[in-house]
């Protein structure tokens, strides 16, 4: 006796950062860059420091991933640099955890992180 099975079909939701955003802003595009990077769909954002009008053009800032966070646990950093202040904003760098991931990295791997989400970035706009 064949035993059939119900097939389950789960559907796939889009990740956050393959969908169209607005990023009005240096500050947008590091948020996203920080959510494309730990792969959530949103963080708890504290302090934040743009400069869009420096060569080049950035904005540094502290985030949680625990959206409950007091402020005094908005301790993770990620800083960006991109090309241009204004859409499509075109990363050039970007550090989190001690580490800088950027087209000339020299280990490979963030090499790699950083072609990622410059590609999802590229999606997203």
């Amino acid at each position: 006796m064949k035993r059939l099975f119900p097939l389950i079909f789960l559907a796939a939701t889009p990740a956050i950062a393959q969908e169209k955003v607005q990023l009005t802003n240096v500050d947008d595009a590091c948020i996203f860059v920080a959510r494309s990077m730990l792969m959530v769909e949103d963080i708890k954002v504290g302090i934040v420091q743009s400069f869009p009008t420096l060569e080049p053009p950035g904005a540094r800032l502290t985030y949680s991933e625990q959206m409950d966070a007091e402020a005094a646990e908005i301790d993770d950093q990620i800083e960006c640099q991109f090309e241009d202040a204004e859409a499509p904003f075109r990363l050039l760098r970007y550090c989190m955890d001690s580490v800088c991931y950027a087209a000339d990295s020299n280990d490979p791997e963030d090499r790699r992180r950083f072609t990622e989400i410059r590609e999802l970035m590229s999606r997203a706009q």
